[in-house]
């Protein structure tokens, strides 16, 4: 049972549900056909209404054995249509009817709806949106005034350097004015430090965040490494794959960590992730167990607790192991001697801000910035659960922009008047 709890840390749910849900597809491993089944089709259909004619289709299904006919290449470029989005996602409001027909009637309609863009981004309403992005992004946020710890911290700080045009990387290893207030009324930010542990625990921007530890607090700490993975890296477990996987057990191994560099009852854990029989839990814990240590400090209510030794010499955390009493987890549970918290194979972390300055420098976590971007312009979903990604041959422009000077403001703006984004 304590197994089952733990590893749900792997399971493809939305990892601010504790238990999960039946499976969306009635427990079938593949999603519906998307053709080929009786000549039916996922396709959309524009026009007809429903008749049997020959639709058009977005796909390369047919449902009249006609032609099959795509319309991404049919789309036309329609500034007043993309205004109504563009204001809908950048300041939460529609555009006014003038505006939409000053644009239809525009010499230059380009620069009318550009400039409109530039408005938007620059309305004290286009904050609070952002704040509303990060809450969304971070699924979390304040449920009434004054609550402990406070859910909106990591949402505000995030929003703040997003509106402020700041380098992207802060939300890993900003070590100060990560708690801000907002003024709605001016759309500004200020920082005020939070207080969140001693000075062994240093800041790390939302890393490091009492709002976001409380929300994703859970045994052994993994769903708070389960959400970092995902919301910055755009990818569920496994985190990291070996070039060549390799055979053991009844199956394989593909995580590139040594096999016995994570905890099990063969070297002092109380947890047997080192399961011959099942070794595709090891191919996430090989990650996840060289991170969640840094995680596990943190109590139920967000809090930063000093580990310390117990009466073995083990370091003892705030989180604790799903089994018989629910002890605290020690580092032997995670780790056997000798192995240290890291980031990835290859990238040690000895402490969040060091964690935080990993991430900083990793491509996947500054392309999933632009995904998310992306996605939200376009109204894609969720990279992770909607299996929303975006293809690099649609966002390398992008991303290689961002990774100029990691500002994300700018990366809202390239988004909302990009070709694809203005095209109906």
């Amino acid at each position: 049972m304590g197994l089952s709890l733990v590893l749900s840390a792997c399971n493809p749910d939305d990892p601010n549900k504790l238990l999960g849900g039946p499976p969306a597809n009635g427990g079938k491993p593949c999603p519906p056909s998307l053709g080929g089944e009786g000549g039916s089709t996922a396709s959309t259909t524009v026009g007809n209404g429903g008749s049997g004619g020959d639709p058009t289709t977005t796909s390369g299904g047919t449902t009249g054995g006609g032609e099959v006919k795509t319309v991404l290449d049919e789309r036309i470029v329609s500034y007043s249509e993309a205004l109504r989005t563009a204001s809908l996602k950048l300041v939460g409001k529609l555009p006014k009817n003038d505006e939409i027909e000053g644009i239809r009637s525009a010499a230059d309609p380009k620069q009318v709806y550009e400039t409109f863009v530039d408005q938007y981004m620059a309305s004290p309403r286009f904050a609070a949106v952002m704040i509303d992005y990060w809450k969304n992004t971070f699924r979390s946020g304040a449920m009434a005034a004054n609550e402990a710890p406070n859910r909106n911290n990591a949402p505000l700080f995030a929003a703040k350097v997003t509106v402020e045009g700041s380098d992207y990387r802060q939300l890993f290893t900003a070590t100060s004015g990560t708690c801000p207030t907002f003024d709605p009324a001016a759309g500004t930010f200020t920082p005020v430090d939070c207080a969140n542990g001693p000075a062994a625990a240093p800041a790390a921007g939302v890393l490091t965040d009492a709002g976001l530890m409380a929300q994703y607090a859970s045994a052994l700490a993994f769903r708070r490494v389960r959400f970092i993975q995902e919301t910055f890296s755009c990818r569920k477990m496994p985190a990291e794959y070996r070039a060549t996987p390799e055979p053991k057990g009844g199956g394989f191994y593909t995580s590139p960590w040594p096999f016995e560099s994570i905890g099990g009852a063969a070297n002092g854990g109380r947890v047997d992730f080192l399961d011959y029989s099942s070794t595709i839990c090891a191919n996430c814990h090989g990650s996840m167990n060289h991170r969640a240590p840094l995680f596990a400090a943190y109590d139920d209510a967000g809090k930063y607790v000093e580990p310390v030794a117990g009466m073995d010499g083990i370091l003892e955390f705030s989180a604790t192991v799903p089994i018989d009493g629910n002890p605290k987890v020690k580092q032997s549970d995670y780790l056997p001697p000798g192995e240290t918290t890291a980031f990835k194979f290859g990238e040690p972390a000895a402490n969040l801000l060091e964690f935080g300055q990993r991430m900083a420098a990793d491509d996947e976590v500054a392309r999933c910035a632009v995904v998310r971007v992306w996605n939200y312009a376009l109204s894609k979903g969720d990279a992770v659960y909607d299996l929303a990604d975006v293809p690099d041959s649609v966002i390398a422009p992008l991303v290689t922009q961002f990774k100029t000077n990691y500002n994300l403001r700018e990366i809202i703006r390239a988004a909302f008047v990009h070709d694809d984004f203005v095209r109906y």
